[in-house]
């Protein structure tokens, strides 16, 4: 077994796999791969990063390197990209005849050439079974339609943040993991709107994992926001909190707005009920949620 892996993004489904490589230095990150998918076929994509596994989980079975792309596998790469545009509406145009509530975004063929598929965002699941077939008989290929989620179509398109900088997920980060409310709270955002902490997928930013463990370590002996603590000056009420600095915002009872420091709490009087906000969650993401074959 090759004590190598190169991860790479498949050009026909999009997703990301793993896959052994012998250690002989022909291949680099950026490269463009011809290689053996499960069905025996041979598929194209890019290499993003070759070394040690980074998720074994997304290792990918029977899969293995053929070879570098040649310029005429790149030529036949390319033509299938120019196609890619007619290809994604006429399928559009299919949709709006019946009448189906989902966004075509993307599409690509197999290396071969005898698949084609699809790639679509949806607010609910989609009964796409008559959509395919109409896109067989125009196409004569073999349909595949994926739905995917907004932070995976983020993923694949790509685009810049609010720092400046290309996203995350498209640049480096490849395991989208759970974002939830709780991250939030910990580290005293709430307050800041739910347009200040989405990103471009409209969910909450993949960066606001990044210090949370820091986070928790300087939240101690905090008291959380809806609290209501005792000061020297009477009880009042938290409704902000600067954790850097460990500053908390409060409004006593007369309303009279204050910023003092957390050594100035002589106690906590009471604490808000945290209940995990399960709607604002987000699930670990996948590269396809639903697939259709004919």
């Amino acid at each position: 077994m090759a004590n190598k892996y190169a991860n790479i993004i498949s050009f026909f489904k999009k997703n990301i796999i793993e896959i052994p490589v012998e250690d002989n230095g022909d291949l680099a990150a950026d490269d463009t791969i011809i290689y053996r998918n499960d069905e025996g076929a041979e598929d194209a994509g890019k290499i993003t990063y070759i070394g040690p596994s980074l998720d074994p989980e997304r290792i990918a079975k029977d899969f293995a390197v053929l070879r570098k792309a040649t310029s005429h596998d790149l030529q036949k790469i390319e033509a299938h990209d120019e196609r890619k545009s007619e290809c994604i509406t006429q399928c559009r145009e299919q949709v709006a005849v019946l009448n189906l509530d989902m966004n075509i975004f993307d599409a690509a063929y197999s290396f071969d050439g005898k698949r084609l598929a699809f790639l679509f965002t949806a607010d609910e699941r989609v009964d796409f079974r008559e959509l395919v077939k109409k896109l067989a008989s125009i196409f004569k290929k073999q349909i595949h339609l994926h739905q995917v989620g907004p932070r995976d179509r983020a993923r694949m398109i790509g685009g810049c943040g609010k720092c400046g900088k290309q996203i995350c997920c498209k640049n480096w980060l490849h395991k989208l993991a759970s974002i939830t409310m709780d991250v939030v709270r910990l580290q005293g955002l709430e307050g800041k709107g739910g347009g200040k902490l989405a990103g471009i997928c409209g969910k909450l930013l993949c960066c606001l994992r990044y210090e949370v463990e820091e986070y928790k370590k300087m939240r101690e002996g905090l008291p959380l926001i809806g609290s209501i603590i005792q000061t020297k000056d009477g009880a009042a009420n938290v409704i902000g909190l600067d954790v850097l600095n460990r500053k908390i915002k409060i409004v006593s009872e007369e309303g009279k707005f204050a910023i003092i420091s957390d050594k100035d709490v002589k106690k906590i009087i009471s604490a808000p009920e945290i209940r995990r906000m399960e709607e604002a969650a987000e699930e670990p993401a996948t590269e396809e949620s639903s697939g259709g074959l004919i």
